[in-house]
Formats: structure tokens, sequence, C-alpha cells
């Protein structure tokens, strides 16, 4: 019960013309441990369907949770049993009659029962979230994150964690179902994040502006190939229009002439100063050039550009990786431009590592730099796409790369 309903004094049950008011929520989680007693064979059907602790009543949790355990081991469930073990379990205040009468619920109705209790939770965890979100003395961007990630957390809560899931229940989903996502085939699947680094001068904004240009006008950005158009969004944090301007032109105009459709419209750019994607304001922009341009693709940074501060430790990493997933979320393939590190690497060569905390380095499905290959006297510069991270998935990247004729850059034939 509420700290508010435990300061109203009670009224005069005696009183006339009065009567006691009805707790529908207390009558739904009664049903719940009622059904349970009467029909246990529905005790697996209610675990997914509600926890223990999603009861407002805390007694009723505790029963809960313990006539499952009376289930897995296949013990005798009825409710004299369970009313004879509540002073050993904790639970006072509920007489045998009280239990009985709760077992006159059909066991559809207790099924129905335990998806309101479980709706009442949700609900009482988004009133403290937002609660928590009004207290003072915290940044707007970090209370906002936090509530992002009660939110995941709430979203991805397991009622029916105390059950098995066999591999069979695994595997019963149409193999359709997993069919991979992409936004580019082949290299970028929906949800997917992929950091780039580079050393400098090497083309990394030239790189990500052809990834950007070539995809909205249905080309595959290295091979040239047709795919399917893509609405790709751009927030530039260093680079200004004009530079875009400079840069693209060209590039711009013989993907309109190649490709399915011309990339013009189909391509949104903010070049902004840096902002701090913590911060409600900063993120809040970003989600709303996501609702109006609807994209597939999403490529920003640099990252370092992005945030209020470093990124060196967890605490510093973790808000900014919780706003980068609200991104994401939003169903999109994000390309986010990160600045190497200054270390060397085991062969003395620049490490391409990000700068950032283990945190930051763990975050993304790819990590990858452009590292300049050793300068062969008469030969064209050829340039490695390395990992500084293993791939989660596997994905046709490609190994070697040149400056090209066609485009700014181009496959390298193996």
């Amino acid at each position: 019960m509420s700290d508010f309903l435990d300061e109203v004094p009670p009224e005069d049950p005696y009183a006339p013309g009065t009567a006691p008011a009805v707790d529908g929520l207390a009558l739904f989680e009664q049903g719940v441990i009622g059904g349970m007693l009467a029909h246990p064979r529905i005790i697996p059907a209610l675990e997914r369907e509600v926890a223990a602790g999603d009861f407002h009543d805390g007694r009723l949790g505790v029963i809960f949770t313990r006539v499952v355990e009376w289930h897995l081991a296949g013990a005798h469930i009825d409710y004299l049993s369970v009313w004879d073990q509540l002073a050993a379990w904790g639970v006072h205040g509920i007489s045998l009659p009280e239990l009985s009468e709760w077992g006159t619920v059909t066991a559809d109705a207790a099924r129905f029962y335990a998806s309101k209790v479980r709706e009442a939770s949700v609900e009482r965890v988004l009133r403290l979230i937002g609660a928590r979100l009004m207290e003072g003395g915290v940044e707007p961007g970090v209370a906002m994150a936090r509530a992002a990630q009660d939110l995941r957390t709430l979203r991805d809560m397991a009622v029916g964690g105390m059950s098995v899931r066999w591999l069979r229940e695994v595997l019963d989903v149409p193999e359709e179902d997993d069919a991979y996502d992409w936004a580019i085939p082949g290299l970028l699947e929906r949800q997917d994040r992929l950091m780039l680094s580079a050393g400098e001068g090497v083309g990394k904004s030239t790189f990500l502006r052809q990834i950007a240009t070539m995809s909205a006008a249905g080309l595959h950005p290295f091979e040239g190939s047709d795919i399917p158009p893509l609405n790709v969004l751009v927030i530039d944090v260093e680079n200004s229009e004009r530079q875009w301007r400079r840069a693209v032109r060209g590039l711009t105009e013989r993907a309109a002439m190649v490709g399915r459709r011309d990339p013009r419209d189909h391509l949104a750019l903010h070049c902004v100063p840096p902002m701090d994607i913590t911060n409600a304001n900063d993120l809040g922009r970003i989600h709303r050039w996501i609702d109006e341009s609807k994209p597939d693709l999403v490529l920003m940074g640099p990252l370092y550009r992005m945030t209020g501060g470093s990124l060196n430790k967890e605490e510093e990493a973790k808000p900014v990786l919780n706003a980068l997933d609200s991104i994401r979320e939003r169903d999109v393939a994000m390309l986010i431009e990160v600045h190497a590190g200054l270390d060397k690497d085991g062969t003395g060569e620049r490490g391409l590592r990000p700068r950032g905390s283990s945190t930051l380095l763990g975050w993304p499905e790819f990590g990858l730099g452009i590292r300049r290959d050793k300068q062969i006297e008469g030969r064209t510069p050829t340039f490695s796409l390395v990992r500084w991270r293993g791939d989660r998935d596997r994905r046709d990247f490609p190994r070697k790369l040149i400056w090209g004729n066609n485009w700014p850059w181009e496959r390298l034939p193996y």
C-alpha cells in the first residue's frame, strides 16, 4: 500500500450507507493465487505471464514463489496444504476461508488475472521512473539516460525466469523469421552498430560520405551494384556544409546518374556544432530528425564531439552508450565515426582502437579502422580495413581498398 493511502484514516465500516471499496487489483492478485491452487496444471502458463515481483501484495508474491517451487518438485498442491505453511513462509493475515474462496476462479480467468497483475506492475514501475525524472539535483540528460535504461530493463524483464527454456522452444520459430534484415546487403543489418576509425589524412570522411550518398542512391557503396535505396541521416559535428558541398557535389551527381534514384532527396544532413547526446535537448533533436527523415541508416560523429566530456571511465561512457542505444532502437543501422588513440599496436603501427573505456570498445557489433599500407614504389597506394574488435556476425567488409576511378573508394580485388 502506498504511503499516501497509509496516511488516510479509515472510514467507519459501521457507518450507515457505506460499503467497503472494491480493490480490483487485489481481486486479480487473489485470483491468480486461487487459480494456482485450484488448477496446478496452469502454473507454467501463469509463470510465463507474471512473476512474484509483480504482486503489489508482497505476501502473495511469496505464496506464488513457494507454490511454483512445490510444482517443480512434484508436490501436491491445494489451498489447505498452502494455508498450513503460511506461518513458516512468514505470511500472516490470510485465513483459510479466504484461500478457499480465492480458489473458485476458473483456469481461464486466472490467466486473465495474471495479465492484469502484470499490467499493474508495469504501470507502477513507469510511475517510479517518472518520479525519478522529476527529482532535482540530477542533470537532465543523465536522468533521461537513466530512465531509458530503466525502460529497457522493464521491457526486457523476463516474467518466466524460473522456467527452463528448452532448445526446442528456441528453434520452434519459422526459419524465415531469422532472415537478415539488411540495410546494406552483406554489410549492415538494421540495428547493427559499426564504429569506424582511421589515421589522419587517410580519407575517413570521404569513406563515410561515399557510404551515405551511394546508399541513398540505391548503390552498394563498394561494388556499385544496385541495392534497395535507403533513407540516410547524417549528423556531422566536425565538418561544415561548405566542406560537404565541395566534397560530395561530383559524387552526388554521379550517384544520381547511375543509381536507382537521386540521393539528394533521401539524405538528410545536419552539420552542427559540438553537442552532448546525454543532454535531453540534444538527444531530443536527433530523435526529431529521425522522426522527420525516417532513416534506414544513421551516420554520426566524431563521437568525442558528441559528448560532454571524456569517455575514459565506465561511468562516463555508459550514459553516452545509453543515448546511442536509444537511437539504435529506432530500428536503424548505425555508423559512428571515432578517433583512434595514440598508442602503438604490436607491429609498431599506430593503433586504431578508439580512445575511451573498455565499455565503449565492447559496445559495437563491428569495430573497423582504415590504415594506409606501406608504400611500394611505383605501385598504387592501398589501404587495409582492419578490425580492432572481433565481429559479432559475418559481414562482407572489404579487406583492401584503393582510391578508385569511378568512386572515391573501391574494393581492391583479392
